[in-house]
């Protein structure tokens, strides 16, 4: 199978999956459509559209441009990420299997639908190909309701970010970790929608009620500051640490060590490869309903703990029960590792994708139970709390979708 990746830019986010894809296929290319952001760099990402030999850098010179629109035209199969969409149109023009690589659309409220730019962008890159052979990977798990609300149905599949998982076993990850006193990790930018101080505001009730902990706080940004001044003034200087960015392999170093992880983004986190790499860690996760990753790779109870966003008294409770059963912090760190190397790695994803593909060209449409490349069923933004009940669990993520991971 020939088969091509359309993005921006290589980032490490991308690079597992491309490189298993390279394995796979017949021939394989990632074009990549502009520079890497100085910011990025500055941030540790490494250039990576000059480290593997499959990058096409179409922004270079005519020479590399005209390739890549050759091979957008011609190959099996092409997906469409983060790019112009103009690549799109000539892509389609030709009515060849494609998908489209997307978050969801309506990070900042489902009622930007209704802008008349907003509509153009979308249906200039999904809606006036919904009858033909385009497909849509969903790498959040809100990503195929905002696009029902569009008119787009039933062409959607699971999809994410997949990150490096570590092939160790599961038991030695787990004795990285000290079980006699507990380290609690966040890690992203100091932006809003992270929404860092409930972290800093759980550190706070934890301290009040006498729990022995550290956090380390990974990352920064703007607010670093106030969030400093914050610390001081809430009296956890010694408890909550900023180490300040680092990059990727020296973040997964401190996710190795941590027992806990806390993810407590809101509704405009498209995906969050933290929940990703911290789940590969064996961290005990607990995470907000908001990222568009914890639906798709976290079930409640057995692989981690989901909490209400925005909530830092559900967060409590949640971090709580880890502090107060320990042993739970080690199971759930365990089957969080096995979710991720059995289900949600770079390698089974690959695998699936071009199955899919194949079957997707002899015009036979297979979806796998759970994981990647299966239904994307429908998720809105008020699936948690479900309480469980028999009836909600029936319709909810963790069943009719099949995720166990």
């Amino acid at each position: 199978m020939r088969l091509a990746v359309v993005s921006n830019y290589l980032n490490h986010h991308q690079s597992y999956l491309c490189n298993e894809l390279y394995n796979l296929c017949e021939e394989f290319y990632f074009i990549a459509t502009e520079k890497i952001p100085e910011k990025r760099l500055q941030m540790g990402y490494e250039d990576m559209n000059y480290k593997y030999p499959y990058v096409i850098r179409m922004y270079e010179d005519k020479r590399q441009s005209y390739a890549a629109e050759s091979i957008i035209k011609t190959f099996d199969v092409v997906i469409f990420g983060s790019c112009p969409s103009k690549l799109v149109k000539l892509r389609m023009e030709e009515n060849k299997h494609s998908f489209i690589n997307m978050e969801r659309l309506f990070k900042k409220g489902q009622w930007r639908r209704f802008l008349p730019t907003t509509r153009k962008k979308i249906t200039d890159r999904v809606l006036k190909y919904k009858n033909k052979n385009l497909y849509v990977l969903c790498s959040s798990a809100y990503a195929s309701y905002d696009l029902s609300l569009c008119g787009f149905k039933d062409k959607c599949y699971k999809w994410g970010y997949f990150t490096q998982v570590p092939k160790v076993n599961g038991a030695e990850l787990m004795r990285n970790k000290d079980a006699s006193f507990c380290k609690i990790l966040w890690a992203g930018r100091f932006i809003r929608c992270k929404r860092i101080k409930d972290a800093i505001f759980l550190a706070k009730q934890l301290t009040d009620r006498g729990y022995s902990f550290t956090m380390d706080i990974i990352g920064s940004g703007g607010s670093q500051k106030q969030l400093n001044m914050l610390v001081n003034i809430l009296g956890l200087t010694g408890k909550v640490n900023f180490l300040g960015s680092m990059a990727p392999d020296k973040v997964r170093t401190y996710m190795e060590r941590a027992n806990i992880f806390i993810c407590t983004s809101n509704f405009k986190e498209g995906w969050g490869t933290v929940v990703n790499e911290a789940m590969s860690s064996g961290c005990a996760v607990a995470a907000s309903n908001a990222a568009g990753s914890v639906p798709y790779l976290i079930r409640h109870k057995r692989n981690g703990l989901v909490y209400k966003a925005g909530d830092v008294n559900d967060l409590y409770r949640k971090v709580i029960r880890l502090l107060n059963h320990p042993e739970l912090q080690y199971i759930y760190g365990i089957s969080a590792y096995r979710t991720m190397a059995d289900i949600w790695s770079p390698e089974v994803a690959a695998r699936r994708l071009v199955e899919v593909s194949r079957n997707l060209i002899c015009e036979n449409h297979i979806c796998y139970q759970y994981g990647p490349c299966s239904k994307a069923y429908i998720i809105k933004e008020d699936w948690y709390p479900v309480k469980f009940k028999r009836e909600a669990i029936k319709n909810s993520v963790f069943n009719r979708s099949g995720t166990s991971g």
